[in-house]
């Protein structure tokens, strides 16, 4: 049997590590670099994260987690770099390790001399890893178990969803929307567009998803600022909630999804009015697509299918 175990860090924004930890075979094991005692947590408190004392005591955490798990596999999930003692024992464990990466491309991974498998959220940062002679491979981001939603298509609000941070290209986008949309997220200037309300505050995950479940149709707006030809959680995790997604059209779009069929796209503001305009005109048509995206992703981009792809089950 697979001994596997988890590495990451906690309470990031996309709770990742947490949804694979919870998507993994009941005998996986993890550790979380940033909850590794309450000592350890102290003396980041009080030392600081660079300070000797508190990665040392990091990497004491991590090489006794190492020893119990036993592992025959190693997944870390983002944590860019390693340290060197860390690093040492992963190597000395034995496991074949892999490390799921997202957003960016940092030099440092080629320390990582431990990582046997690199995946990227992101195909355009695996020719990047691939030019630095690393073992590359591209793997998107997925989606926790498919609950059944509180409401039925007929009872969905027709009202546009957006939840995000803001930046310039999403603020033109939504400046030029025609149909009533709803912004969530903090720091949103004010968008000069009767259609637009914005609800300037975090929410958390679990009431995205809520949420998702309410609404017909989701907006992904890509972030440019920190994605090139990748897909943010937010596709799979609305698709999965049988939303329809509307989704501007990035190069790793049709890697994991059938366009037109399974999702709606858009290139400019004009198209994506004309999109918007066919699927509320027609909540039949709409209706399929959402059902096409939830039953792919339910085939395909849950996060279990991740780990067994990782794991080569």
């Amino acid at each position: 049997m697979q001994r596997i175990l988890i590495i990451g860090k906690s309470d990031g924004i996309l709770n990742w590590f947490e949804d694979v930890v919870y998507s993994a075979p009941n005998s996986a094991s993890s550790f979380s670099m940033n909850r590794a005692g309450l000592n350890t947590r102290i003396l980041k408190f009080s030392l600081g994260s660079e300070s000797t004392a508190y990665n040392k005591a990091i990497a004491t955490s991590a090489r006794k987690a190492i020893i119990e798990a036993r592992p025959s596999h190693i997944i870390i999930i983002d944590c860019f770099y390693l340290s060197k003692e860390i690093n040492n024992d992963i190597k000395k464990s034995g496991a074949l390790v892999h490390q799921w990466i997202g957003d960016f491309f940092d030099e440092r991974l080629a320390n990582n001399t431990s990582v046997h498998r690199f995946y990227f959220t992101d195909s355009y940062l695996v020719e990047i890893a691939k030019s630095r002679r690393l073992n590359a491979f591209y793997l998107p981001l997925g989606t926790t178990k498919i609950d059944e939603a509180p409401l039925d298509w007929s009872q969905r609000k027709n009202e546009i969803l957006f939840v995000g941070a803001p930046n310039m290209a999403r603020i033109k986008v939504l400046q030029e929307i025609n149909h009533p949309t709803i912004v969530i997220g903090p720091k949103w200037p004010t968008i000069h567009n009767a259609h637009i309300r914005i609800l300037n505050k975090r929410i958390s995950l679990s009431s995205v998803k809520d949420l998702y479940m309410q609404h017909r149709f989701v907006l992904n707006i890509i972030n440019s600022d920190n994605i090139f030809c990748g897909l943010p959680a937010r596709c799979f995790d609305a698709t999965a909630s049988g939303c329809c997604l509307i989704t501007d059209d990035v190069a790793d779009l049709r890697k994991n999804f059938d366009v037109g069929r399974e999702v709606a796209i858009y290139s400019d503001s004009k198209s994506l009015n004309q999109q918007i305009l066919n699927l509320t005109a027609n909540l039949d048509y709409a209706k399929k697509i959402a059902d096409a995206g939830k039953a792919r992703t339910a085939k395909n981009h849950l996060l279990k299918h991740r780990l067994s792809l990782m794991l080569g089950e």
